[in-house]
């Protein structure tokens, strides 16, 4: 069975100083492993584990802030890994910056094994929407829109969620994805967005008509410099191939592109924001160190414009 965070998993800060609430039922994250890195800025967070219904509601790990500042609440997104602890180690210290609400889902491989898919067969985007709807019944998040984010394969769940439910989501940031859905009415999805070769399905149609609205936001693409190795995880083959380019970093080039011309063919302002991350590989522990935390959470980095190449660090 496919590691899910229990009460003896990470997410343990060494400073005693930071708490973590135990709402009425819900087991405290606590116990051994990688501990929170520290950023000096003080007592402010407090994480908890919430377990959800299997099949139904995830698993997720809560970061809040003692303080809220009635911002809106981000979800962050795991890749296939299932490294939350890890993801949560990199954004709690930034979220006492911000006094902002983190949501981890757990999309754990028993029940939800091809969640990235978002309308998988067992309906990953879902049980998100089961979540949040309770995460807001019990108080911990207002209701309204979320700020959407992912890793990997987070950020493959990540762009398809918010396309499907584009109403749900304020602003969307994603990094290194293995693949993404083009906004291309020619090519059959789950590549692009026109009817699927093995018969009809309400996805396509649901991004078709949610294209604009999609676009509609600002989005930030994010992927290393050196994230340009053809690995096992990588989903290739000669049609993706050629849609996409071989390697993450071409492929959310190439996405990013997409979008802008999708937006310019809609006549609707450009609001991409694509950059490479410098000196990082497929690796979220350093896309955080170079900054991809602030672009989660919308603070503390630039916002450079334009396609970069890679330069020197990608063969």
């Amino acid at each position: 069975m496919v590691t899910q965070i229990e009460a003896t998993d990470v997410l343990t800060c060494p400073r005693p100083t930071v708490a973590r609430i135990v709402p009425s039922g819900v087991s405290p994250v606590s116990g051994r492993g990688p501990a929170l890195r520290s950023n000096g800025r003080g007592d402010n967070i407090m994480i908890s584990r919430r377990p959800g219904i299997p099949g139904r509601i995830p698993d997720a790990v809560i970061i809040e802030p003692r303080q809220s500042r009635g911002e809106r609440p981000l979800v962050s997104v795991h890749g296939i890994a299932r490294d939350v602890p890890g993801m949560a180690d990199g954004l709690a210290n930034a979220a006492q910056a911000t006094g902002r609400t983190i949501v981890l889902p757990v999309f754990d491989k028993d029940h939800w094994p091809r969640y990235q898919r978002a309308a998988c067969p067992a309906r990953a985007d879902h049980a998100l929407l089961a979540l949040l709807s309770s995460l807001e019944a019990e108080g911990r998040i207002p209701r309204g829109p979320v700020d959407m984010s992912g890793f990997s394969g987070g950020a493959q769940f990540a762009h398809r969620f918010t396309w499907l439910y584009p109403n749900r989501v304020a602003r969307l940031s994603v990094a290194s994805a293995g693949w993404w859905t083009f906004p291309d009415q020619d090519t059959a999805y789950p590549f692009g967005i026109g009817p699927e070769r093995t018969g009809p399905s309400a996805a396509p149609f649901c991004f078709r008509t949610n294209l604009r609205a999609f676009l509609d936001r600002d989005i930030a693409i994010r992927v290393g410099a050196r994230d340009c190795v053809v690995d096992d995880k990588t989903r290739s083959g000669p049609r993706i191939d050629a849609q996409q380019g071989r390697d993450r970093l071409t492929r959310a080039r190439t996405w990013a592109t997409a979008l802008r011309a999708a937006s310019r063919a809609l006549n609707m302002p450009d609001r991409v924001d694509f950059a490479i991350l410098p000196d990082c590989g497929h690796s979220f522990t350093d896309c955080a160190d170079a900054g991809l935390t602030g672009v989660f959470l919308d603070f503390g980095h630039n916002r450079p414009s334009g396609l970069h190449s890679c330069g020197r660090t990608c063969a």
